[in-house]
């Protein structure tokens, strides 16, 4: 089969079987557990007659408007590190295992090495983005299309893993490979080229930003602007808060608290609520995040997302509040109402579970994996603070350079993420 017969430009509208939306580490998870969990039931010869029923194959479709994996821990490095920045973004056709049937692009550089459709299911992928979600259809856009031609997508199963994006360049654009190196470039070039950087929001990436332009630059000032006492804001220890600070003071980053932003002077000076001035010329913002909600129906917004933009889900991670519930709707990642620490573990752990609970309800018509009992899970925590230090927290105790974490972020953990979802 080759490559250009299965290579599209236009927007075409199609039916599926399980539609992903998101390719990041849950999207990425659930896709490859869809692979593995379909190749084993054609296998078995006890779903031969099941499958040889089928008027068209099982396919799966893969919606992520980049054409690859980029490693969002790796990005607060990153932006300061152009040549490190190469390591972050793993272009799908250099990811082990994962070859798609079909890809609808606009980019004619995103060809990916196909191969011969699978016996048992058909794996597409559409290099855009969903601009309108409810629970049997959605409408996509490809990248990179003047007209903003819209098409549709029947399915019958759902998982939405879209995620949360900041500020640029911490939520990068990265379409393409070099379209990401692009913006990497132009954010390290315009760190160089100011003095006085300020990083408002003391959060993780907050830490991990003002922690690597002092590293990568120690000849100029940075403040770290926070408007709480103490950070980050994750329900951990103070000792971890307070190892976290001691690693910035050492690295001789301005650590300043109880502080909140009025206003930001178009020479990049700040004016506090209390009207005083802190002196900058490059400021970074990382004081929120945004779940990517949107896209979907104004009836799920208002029944199923929360004031804080989280999505209700069940124990099996399916779209439920109370007594309503959308089966076949599945909810992955940082986007999900539970009491957990977002990170890229728990994304990658929910789009296997999904998967495997998809693949049940198909086959064999129940749910088979509930969510773990949160009560007997330890919360932790890793953070990259002064001077490449890492300062983790696992129940309870901190730690400055555990040496499984020195190993694990010499990449920003690429390659544990990499091992972790087979590919």
């Amino acid at each position: 089969m080759s490559v250009t017969a299965n290579y599209q430009s236009s927007v075409p509208s199609f039916k599926t079987s399980i539609l992903v939306v998101g390719g990041a580490y849950a999207g990425l998870a659930a896709v490859k557990s869809f692979q593995i969990h379909l190749a084993e039931r054609a296998k078995n010869s006890e779903y031969t007659s099941w499958f040889q029923s089928l008027s068209q194959k099982i396919s799966i479709t893969l919606v992520e408007p980049r054409a690859g994996l980029l490693n969002v821990l790796g990005m607060p490095r990153a932006i300061v590190d152009p040549n490190f920045a190469k390591s972050q973004y793993i272009q799908f056709q250099e990811l082990n295992d994962l070859q798609f049937d079909e890809v609808i692009s606009r980019d004619q550089k995103i060809l990916q090495t196909l191969n011969d459709s699978k016996e048992s299911f058909e794996l597409k992928y559409v290099h855009g983005t969903v601009t309108y979600l409810d629970d049997h259809k959605a409408q996509y856009m490809l990248n990179n299309d003047p007209d903003s031609e819209k098409g549709l997508i029947d399915f019958d199963y759902v998982v939405l893993a879209t995620g949360r994006d900041r500020s640029w360049p911490t939520t990068p654009e990265g379409y393409t490979f070099d379209h990401f190196m692009e913006e990497m470039q132009r954010a390290h070039d315009n760190i160089e080229k100011h003095e006085i950087i300020s990083v408002i929001g003391a959060g993780a990436v907050g830490i991990e930003i003002a922690g690597d332009i002092k590293n990568h630059f120690p000849d100029k000032t940075v403040n770290l602007i926070h408007p709480h006492a103490s950070f980050p804001p994750e329900p951990l220890s103070s000792e971890f808060q307070d190892a976290i600070r001691d690693s910035l003071k050492r690295a001789n980053i301005n650590i300043i608290t109880n502080t909140r932003i009025a206003e930001e002077k178009s020479n990049g000076d700040l004016i506090t609520t209390t009207n005083e001035t802190i002196k900058s010329e490059l400021n970074l913002w990382c004081t929120s995040h945004k779940n990517n909600t949107s896209i979907l129906s104004s009836e799920i917004r208002e029944l199923f997302v929360t004031e804080k933009n989280d999505i209700h889900v069940n124990q099996f991670l399916q779209m439920a509040k109370g007594e309503r519930l959308h089966p076949n709707f599945f909810v992955l990642g940082d986007l999900v109402n539970l009491p957990i620490i977002k990170s890229a573990g728990w994304a990658m752990y929910m789009g296997r579970q999904a998967a495997n609970n998809i693949t049940s309800m198909i086959f064999d018509h129940k749910l088979i994996e509930p969510f773990p009992d949160l009560t007997k899970m330890p919360r932790g925590m890793v953070i990259i603070a002064g001077n490449e230090e890492i300062v983790s927290e696992l129940s309870g105790e901190v730690t400055l350079n555990h040496e499984n974490y020195v190993v694990e972020y010499k990449d920003y953990c690429i390659g544990k993420v990499r091992a972790t979802l087979g590919l």
